[in-house]
């Protein structure tokens, strides 16, 4: 069902009933490694007497984060997996587990690629993310994500 039709899908909304599996996507912890490290530089300038930059890096700081901010807003929203015992969530995509026919397996070390692994991915992104793994799966009208 579209992302539209149900507000469970949206990050901070959950899903009714007990979660069986969860992942949010990048903690919002990571928007403070930038600052983190330009304060860093700046105290590294202080100790060793070198003239502190602290327009560029407080641009720097400021700048980074603002990035950092918008990649983790993203992956927390198109990232997100919860699995309840009726609804897999991927994303802002919602799949009734009782429309899944079957989990496909794995193609065998050295067989040609299944069908199910060139088939569009739950959710909005493109592909699976990295360090991330596949799994197939055969819905009840017959297609493969």
């Amino acid at each position: 069902m579209p992302a539209s039709d149900t507000a469970a899908t949206r990050p901070g909304i959950e899903p009714r009933g007990p979660i069986l599996y969860a992942e949010d996507g990048w903690s919002w912890a990571w928007i403070l490694a930038a600052p983190v490290f330009c304060a860093a530089a700046a105290a590294f300038e202080l100790i060793t007497d070198a003239p502190v930059h602290w327009i560029m890096l407080t641009v720097c700081a400021v700048a980074s984060a603002l990035c950092h901010g918008v990649m983790i807003a993203a992956t927390r929203v198109h990232g997100r997996v919860r699995l309840t015992p009726q609804v897999y969530i991927q994303g802002t995509e919602e799949l009734g587990l009782d429309r899944i026919d079957a989990v496909l397996p794995l193609p065998a070390a050295g067989a040609p690629e299944a069908s199910w692994q060139t088939a569009r991915t739950l959710g909005e992104l493109r592909e699976v993310p990295r360090r991330r793994g596949a799994v197939g799966l055969r819905l009840d009208s017959g297609a493969e994500v």
